[in-house]
Parts: C-alpha cells; sequence; structure tokens
C-alpha cells in the first residue's frame, strides 16, 4: 500500500504511514483540509469518538555552543505544532465533518462525545536535546521524536490500545505525579505503562497505586523491547494481523462503493460494523482471529460466537455463495438470537463467508451489525421461539475473544 500524496513531506509520509499501518486507512486522513481549504494538519485520525490531531515538523537541530541552538529548533520543531494543533482542534470543534485531501468528507463524532487528542512530532534533533510533554500552555500534548515515534505507533497499532495510553497518561500528569527526565523520553514512559500495567499502576501493589514521582531512565524503552519476553509477546500476537485484513477487505469495499444495504439494494456508506471490529485492542484481535480461523478450517459447527472487547459479541457463519439471500437471514437471526441469549451483550456483528475451497459461483462475504441497548423480553421471548421453529443454533460452538 502506497502512502505517498501530493503535498507531504518525507516525514509527512512516514507518519501516514506509521498511522496507515496502527490504524488502517478508513480511519487515517492525511492533510485534511481546514478552513479556507487551508492544511488542517499533517494527519487526522477519526474512529468512534476519538479525534487524534497530529502534526509534524521537521527542523535540524544545529549545536550552537549556548542555548540559541536550542531555542531556535523547539521554536520551528514544537511551538509550530502547538500553534497548529490548537487552530486544529478550534476549527474541528466548530464543525461536524471535515474533508479529506482527496475531497471524501469525514463525519466527525457527535461534540457532546468527541474526545481529542494532541501529538506533536519534533524531528530533526536526532536525541541530542530533551523534548517535553505535557500541558505546554494549550491542553495536553504528547510530544514524539525520532526515538519514540516507532516505539509507540509500533506497540500500540490498535486506536483503543493507543488512545488509552494517551488518556492514562493525560490522566496522569492531571493526577499530580510528578515525572523526572533523567534523559528518557515519552518511549522510556510508555515501557512503564507496558511493563506495570493499566493506568501505570505499582506492579504488586494491593489496589490501584500510582506513585507519587517517577524517574525515567533513558534505559527503559531499550531494556523492554530487548527481553525475550516482549519478543514472545509480538510472536504471540501475529494471528492478530489476520483481523486487520479483514477489517481492510470490508473497508476497501466501502471505500470503493462495493458495500451494498441487503435490504435497500444500494450502496451503502455505514462503517459501524468495521468500527466495532477496529476498537478490538490487539491482544482480543489475537483471540477473536483464532477463533475465526480455527471455525473456518476445522469446526464442523453451523456457526461459532465470541465475545470480544466491550461486550461485543461476533458471529461467524460460513455458507456458500449459491443461495446467499438465505445466508444473509440467516446470520441476521443468529445476531439477533445472541443479544436475547446473552444480556451483558448490546452490539453484535456477524460475519458470514465460504468456506475455503472450490466454488462453483465464486466468493462473497456478508456483515451484520445490531445495535440493540434495550432489549425488552417480549422480543426476548419471540426471537427464542423464532429460533425453536427453526431448529437454527444446533451445534454452535462458543468462544471468548
Amino acid at each position: 500500500m502506497t502512502t505517498h500524496q501530493i503535498g507531504l513531506t518525507p516525514s509527512e509520509q512516514l507518519v501516514a504511514a506509521f498511522c496507515h499501518r496502527s490504524f488502517l486507512r478508513l480511519w487515517t486522513h492525511p492533510n485534511p483540509k481546514g478552513k479556507k481549504g487551508k492544511e488542517l494538519c499533517d494527519c487526522l485520525i477519526v474512529c468512534d469518538r476519538h479525534v487524534v490531531i497530529i502534526s509534524v515538523k521537521d527542523c535540524a537541530y544545529r549545536d550552537t555552543g549556548d542555548t540559541t541552538g536550542w531555542e531556535r529548533w523547539r521554536k520551528k520543531a514544537i511551538e509550530e505544532s502547538l500553534s497548529q494543533i490548537a487552530g486544529a482542534e478550534r476549527w474541528l470543534a466548530s464543525i461536524d465533518h471535515v474533508e479529506r485531501s482527496d475531497g471524501r468528507l469525514v463525519q466527525l463524532p457527535p461534540h457532546d462525545v468527541r474526545q481529542y487528542h494532541r501529538i506533536a512530532v519534533a524531528l530533526g534533533a536526532n536525541g541530542e536535546v530533551p523534548v517535553e510533554w505535557g500541558d505546554l500552555g494549550k491542553g495536553f500534548v504528547h510530544l514524539c521524536d525520532e526515538r519514540s515515534l516507532e516505539a509507540i505507533f509500533s506497540s500500540l497499532d490498535t486506536i483503543t490500545d493507543f488512545v488509552k495510553f494517551l488518556s492514562d497518561t493525560e490522566a496522569l500528569f492531571a493526577g499530580g505525579t510528578r515525572i523526572v527526565c533523567s534523559g528518557g523520553g515519552i518511549e522510556d514512559l510508555l515501557a512503564l505503562y507496558l511493563g506495570w500495567g493499566e493506568k501505570y499502576s505499582v506492579p504488586n501493589s494491593t489496589g490501584e497505586v500510582i506513585p507519587d514521582l517517577m524517574i525515567l531512565e533513558n534505559d527503559l524503552w531499550a531494556g523492554l523491547s530487548s527481553s525475550e519476553e516482549f519478543k514472545q509477546r509480538h510472536k504471540d500476537l501475529e494471528i492478530s494481523y489476520a483481523w486487520d485484513r479483514l477489517i481492510e477487505h470490508y473497508a476497501n469495499d466501502l471505500l470503493t462503493d462495493g458495500m451494498f444495504d441487503f435490504f435497500a439494494k444500494e450502496v451503502t456508506q455505514d462503517q459501524l460494523a468495521l468500527i466495532e471490529m477496529t476498537k478490538q485492542p490487539r491482544h482480543h484481535r489475537a483471540q477473536l482471529a483464532e477463533a475465526l480461523l480455527d471455525y473456518l478450517s476445522n469446526s464442523k459447527s453451523a456457526a461459532r460466537v465470541a465475545v470480544g472487547y466491550g461486550g461485543t459479541a461476533f458471529v461467524f457463519m460460513a455458507r456458500g455463495s449459491a443461495d446467499r439471500d438465505f445466508r444473509v437471514k440467516e446470520l441476521a437471526l443468529r445476531c439477533q438470537i445472541v443479544r436475547a441469549r446473552c444480556p451483558g451483550v448490546t452490539k453484535v456483528v456477524g460475519i458470514g463467508t465460504d468456506r475455503p475451497g472450490r466454488s462453483a459461483i465464486g466468493y462473497s462475504s456478508d456483515i451484520v451489525y445490531l445495535d440493540y441497548p434495550e432489549f425488552t423480553d417480549e422480543q426476548r421471548v419471540m426471537t427464542l421461539k423464532m429460533q425453536e421453529d427453526l431448529g437454527y443454533f444446533k451445534g454452535v460452538a462458543w468462544g471468548g475473544g
């Protein structure tokens, strides 16, 4: 996949490539348009309620022997990014959709649930000068340099894992924890986060204990990323990228007007099912991908159900494309029955496809999305009665995501 676009500098292309790889192209928008058609920011990530504003500046640092070189680099590489991010956020707060550089419109989350995250990427210093992050006068900003850029985007390469780190870091600073940098950067803070667990709680502590003082050495990330445990973790998660490829398959259909509403018989841009798939963190994706691949290759069950992150259930069903209308209706019914059988599940995504092997008429795939925040007793009884009448859900395999 190429990420080259007219108007992107080499450094912007680098960041766009990281974002495409981590958040997939349906939610990654390099060089979106702002007020009067001018560039809004260097990259915008929009998924579910999250809006991530990224500004990239590449300025070679020149050591002048005094503070002049540092001040010049900071003004060009950091302060200009802060201004661009603040301006982008002001503009986004006044609109409901944003235009991509290719002209496609992107719907923004509703204003009352929208959450902004700000990232400044300051390149050119090559680790010769320290970088700071936090509330720099225009809201909390996460500041990355060459060392931290790849560490963060490669280790937190789902939107949920990524924004959770951003949110937990913002909460850490807001809670008053003092951080002393002894040559360390945000990648070393990431090493503590990944090593300690959620919300920076101290390991082996009783309850959730957040330290009052954290000292960042500049070897924390190097030590973690080179450890055998870390390498094994990444190896164990390799299967999860099959889930990413499945999302991209459906996203390609949507972006090329190849996704059709079965009942309306027309092209749809509805991406709610894809968002639920995309919201799955990396370790959930591994379990879901394993469940799907095992079902398609080994299981004799009529369907398989796995519950993923956030209580969203996924229904996997394989049928031939010869009677696709019936397959879609059966898949939708199975999704509805899962909702009826699982009171804790409000959202269900159904994925229907052919089993691997030969097909006389080609291959197709279907996706169903149900969102029932409230499911009445009457609906539940009716749905389960349909299950009994049709004899569905016999021999269904259940799994956890």
